[in-house]
């Protein structure tokens, strides 16, 4: 923590963050404490006011069921109708609902006697009072009725009566004192919420005044000082004993003062040696005199050097480039004829007082002239010939011909061109070839220029080519809103071409596009602007990203982002970029309410389970209302389970990790079954099934196959509401078995049939809503199916009802099946258990000593380890997470290191899907929690059936 404050005192940024955090926090808590104690007196008040309310509910119902009792007893008294009977005893239950509904709330020791008061009257009533006064009026014998019931009852009900209406006085007064005392608290939190803007203020000016002491005054000062240094004044000051910038300007200040008063000195010494120098230069100016006659010469170089930079500046195009050159350049050197060749593999050239002919001979022989000499020594070179026939022309006379080779050299001293001029009975002088040699470096940078510029082209259309791959539009608009470039993804969404485009167009233009083209386009261009100019404020928007629609035929969903570009720490303009989002914002749509359908699916049978688990315990019931109940709460749990195996099974085949067991499989025993299950809630349906073949055997998982029949049944029955008929038909169709399932109930929307196999889709329509459902059943039957080798169709009518159709390939050979043989004995086989929850390990227990089995259990894996030796068993069925204990899978690896227990097969009982590292470790199987019992014998079985068939007897 010292080292923190001395970090801090030794930066004055650091110091001034340091108290403005120290600052805002205090804010931040101060804000909090106020804020959570107004909110606390409201929850408190809002809390009081709803018991009172309720308590007056209960008052006022208690009061209405007892005048309710006596009004219906007379009415029984009068003529003894069964009706008012029965009534009357409703009321009485509803009486005593409110009661016990009074009870459990914090009563006062009168509304306690109160409850209790009436309770009592009313059981005597009913038990005595009731039944003799019925009596009584059955009998005939009204006088001596009327003589009984003047015994206190009415007198008793109208107490209670009155009691009910002072109750609701009082409890309106007590809400009027609550109110009061609201008001009250809130008016003194808003002089604590006072306090503390002030308190804040006050802090404000203490912060503000300290770092103007901090800052402020050691500024004022080093300023003063700058003012002197730069009137000529000599200071010393004194460098401030500080750790922080300010002290190390200070003293870099000091360091300056003292360099400054040094330089000072030596200028004084430098100004007497210039001015001895002074006469030495006017003898100098006699040498310039004589330069000035080379100056003109220069002159001329520099007139014919510049009408030579002249022409390599107005082209960028490269065979006009080499024309201009040479052209000027035979002008300029005052020669007859020229070539100039570029060194690249395409050897471009071009001549000047030469034939085509004779050019492109030049270039194929020049690699046998003297070119490798000039290459060579990087300098020019004149060659003194003859002149040949052409070059002789008329003239008798002879002349000789000179031929100056010049290396034309890049940055990299590397010859890149080769310039040859020619020249007819007058040779050429020493200083022409270094004149020469001057203008070939001016034409080495025109070449580099060029190849700049090509490169700078070649990468823009790399860029372009680039950008035109991208799948999102990119659009770049320049800081004055006009477009500067595009992509082809973005010219598609606006439905451009590459030509026309947007390059070049103004934001008025754009925004016109913009309003043809886009939904709500205000909010578009708005965001654009914004984006363009970094504007910010109440009305702007300052997101990084915004969403938008372009309408049309088939209208798409644009999501649009943007990042500034800088040239440096200069923008120049904003790249926007425009990804279509349509598909995945129809699966947002669809996720969404996906999430509200499971919610709902989900919460009302926990509600059923909650409801009658509750019951039972809380309520002594009849065994036959208890097994009732607990069969609903084993069927809820079941729908429970189903749910989440539908959104675990297709999560793991989406994944490539849903395991099959594939065999034959006789689907005619599963769809009866299936059907067979439905008709128990299904009244209204009938079911048909019609074989157009004798085939029904096929190669696949028996589990997941009834899994599609029990989701295509289901639905049939579930979207035919008002029931008719469901047909099932079997056919042959080439190496396929067909199963066509019809109804005849809502039919399904044309436009919906693409899409009705992906997961969470449902169709929106409100008749379909009521019928609920999650969207994943046909997406796990799509998957099973593809796993199967398989296909799934639909044909549908709207309102007429729809088929499905199930194609299954045919097996091409007969498995023979396998079963445990008559010898296999059960009880001679030992199972250890290793599970931590105790309700699991029993239920597996149980389930296994039903099968013959002698099981031991444990919770604690080091303690199963050690018992291994005594227990020796011949299975061992082990959780992967246990508490307090080594996990499954490091028992797994110590059973599998020890030779004795080695070959012992091991079952994995988990709720994580870890098979393949299950499988790696050496496990005979794995079962993902919830499971049936069942499922473990018969895993069990399996295995010592496979055992005995391999011929271990171990």
């Amino acid at each position: 923590m010292p080292s923190v404050f001395k970090r801090i005192r030794q930066s004055l940024y650091r110091r001034i963050t340091a108290m403005m955090l120290v600052f805002l926090a205090l804010v931040f808590i101060g804000s909090g404490l106020v804020t959570w104690s107004f909110y606390g007196t409201v929850s408190r008040y809002q809390t009081d006011i709803e018991i009172a309310d309720h308590k007056q509910e209960l008052v006022d119902a208690i009061a209405q069921h007892a005048n309710q009792i006596i009004f219906r007893a007379r009415a029984y008294y009068i003529f003894l109708n069964a009706k008012e009977y029965d009534e009357l005893f409703n009321e009485k239950l509803l009486l005593e609902q409110s009661i016990a509904d009074f009870n459990r709330l914090s009563l006062s020791p009168e509304e306690k006697d109160l409850a209790d008061s009436v309770g009592n009257f009313f059981k005597t009533y009913f038990s005595e009072s009731f039944p003799k006064a019925a009596a009584l009026a059955e009998k005939n014998d009204y006088a001596a009725l009327r003589t009984y019931q003047s015994n206190g009852v009415i007198t008793e009900v109208e107490r209670m009566l009155e009691y009910a209406e002072d109750y609701k006085h009082r409890s309106n007064a007590a809400n009027k004192a609550q109110n009061k005392e609201l008001m009250n608290s809130l008016s003194s939190q808003a002089i604590i919420f006072f306090a503390f803007i002030g308190g804040v203020l006050l802090v404000s000016l203490v912060v503000i005044q300290r770092m103007a002491k901090d800052a402020g005054a050691p500024l004022s000062r080093l300023t003063e000082a700058a003012d002197k240094v730069a009137q000529g004044e000599f200071i010393d000051i004194e460098p401030l004993a500080r750790d922080d910038e300010i002290g190390r300007l200070s003293r870099s200040f000091q360091y300056m003062v003292v360099q400054i008063n040094s330089k000072e000195e030596e200028l004084l010494a430098q100004n007497e040696e210039l001015q001895a120098q002074q006469a030495e230069l006017q003898m100098q100016q006699d040498e310039l005199q004589q330069a000035i006659v080379k100056m003109e010469q220069n002159e001329r170089y520099l007139e014919r050097r510049n009408r030579l930079i002249l022409s390599l500046s107005n082209t960028l195009d490269k065979q006009e480039l080499l024309t201009s050159i040479i052209k000027t350049t035979v002008e300029v050197s005052e020669t007859d004829k020229g070539l100039i060749v570029l060194l690249n593999n395409e050897r471009d050239y071009a001549a000047f007082g030469i034939s085509e002919r004779m050019a492109k001979q030049g270039v194929a022989s020049l690699e046998d002239s003297l070119l490798a000499r000039v290459i060579e020594t990087r300098l020019p070179y004149v060659l003194e010939r003859s002149c040949n026939s052409a070059e002789q022309g008329y003239h008798e006379e002879s002349y000789r011909s000179y031929d100056l080779f010049v290396p034309i050299l890049n940055g990299q001293d590397t010859a890149i061109a080769c310039l040859i001029l020619t020249r007819v009975g007058r040779p050429i002088t020493k200083q022409e070839e270094t004149e020469m040699a001057g203008m070939a470096r001016q034409i080495s940078l025109s070449f580099e220029k060029l190849d700049m510029f090509e490169a700078s082209e070649k990468q823009r259309l790399l860029t372009q080519n680039i950008l035109n791959t991208i799948q999102e539009g990119v659009h770049l608009i320049d800081i004055e809103g006009g477009s500067v470039q595009f992509n082809r993804m973005m010219a598609d969404l606006w439905g451009l071409s590459d030509d026309a485009g947007l390059t070049g167009v103004s934001f008025d233009a754009f925004e016109s596009h913009l309003s043809e083209r886009v939904k709500d386009s205000v909010a578009l261009q708005h965001f654009i602007k914004d984006r363009i100019h970094e504007r910010g404020g109440k009305n702007a928007s300052n997101a990084k990203s915004m969403i938008y629609e372009i309408s049309g035929a088939s209208p798409r969903i644009i999501r649009v982002y943007h990042e500034p570009l800088y040239w440096g720490t200069e923008r120049f303009g904003t790249l926007f970029v425009h990804r279509d989002i349509t598909s995945e914002y129809e699966v947002d749509q669809m996720k969404s309410e996906f999430v509200s359908t499971v919610s709902h699916e989900l919460r009302t049978p926990l509600a059923s389970v909650l409801g009658f688990t509750e019951l039972l315990l809380y309520k002594e019931l009849k065994p036959e209302r208890q097994r009732k109940y607990l069969s609903t709460i084993h069927q809820e749990a079941q729908r429970l389970t189903g749910l989440i195996n539908d959104f675990l099974d297709l999560q793991r085949m989406e994944s490539g990790k849903q395991n099959y067991v594939f065999q034959e499989v006789d689907l005619l025993p599963i769809v009866e079954n299936v059907i067979e299950l439905q008709n128990v809630n299904a009244s209204l349906h009938r079911f048909e099934i019609v074989r157009q073949t004798d085939k029904s055997v096929v190669w696949g998982d028996p589990d997941k196959i009834r899994q599609v029949f029990t989701n295509m049944v289901g639905n049939a029955v579930k979207y035919s509401p008002n029931g008719g008929l469901v047909q099932i038909v079997y056919k042959q169709s080439g190496d396929s078995l067909v199963i066509e399932l019809s109804d005849e109930g809502l039919g399904i929307p044309e436009d919906a049939l693409s899409k009705l196999f992906s997961k969470f889709y449902r169709i929106d329509n409100s008749d379909r809503r009521e019928i609920g459902g999650t969207g994943l059943g046909l997406a796990i039957v799509k998957e099973i199916m593809l796993a199967h080798q398989g296909e799934i169709a639909v044909a549908s009518e709207y309102g007429r009802g729809s088929t499905f159709s199930l194609r299954f390939p045919l097996p091409r050979m007969q498995e023979p099946s396998h079963s445990l043989s008559d010898d296999s004995r059960a009880g001679d086989i030992r199972v250890l258990i290793i599970e931590d929850d105790y309700h699991l390990s029993e239920l597996l227990k149980v389930e296994l000593e039903e099968q013959g089995f002698h099981v031991f259990s444990y919770a604690n894996g080091e303690e199963a380890l050690q018992q291994m030796e005594q227990i020796r068993p011949d299975i061992v069925v082990v959780d992967i997470i246990l508490k307090n204990s080594i996990d499954g899978w490091t028992i797994v690896s110590e059973l599998k290191r020890d030779e004795r227990y080695s070959r012992i097969p091991i079952f994995i009982s988990s709720a994580f899907e870890e098979k393949e590292k299950g499988a790696e470790l050496g496990a005979q199987g794995y079962l993902i929690k919830p499971y049936q019992p069942h499922l473990l014998s018969e895993a069990i079985f399996q295995t010592f059936r496979d055992f005995k068939k391999a011929g271990r007897q171990d």
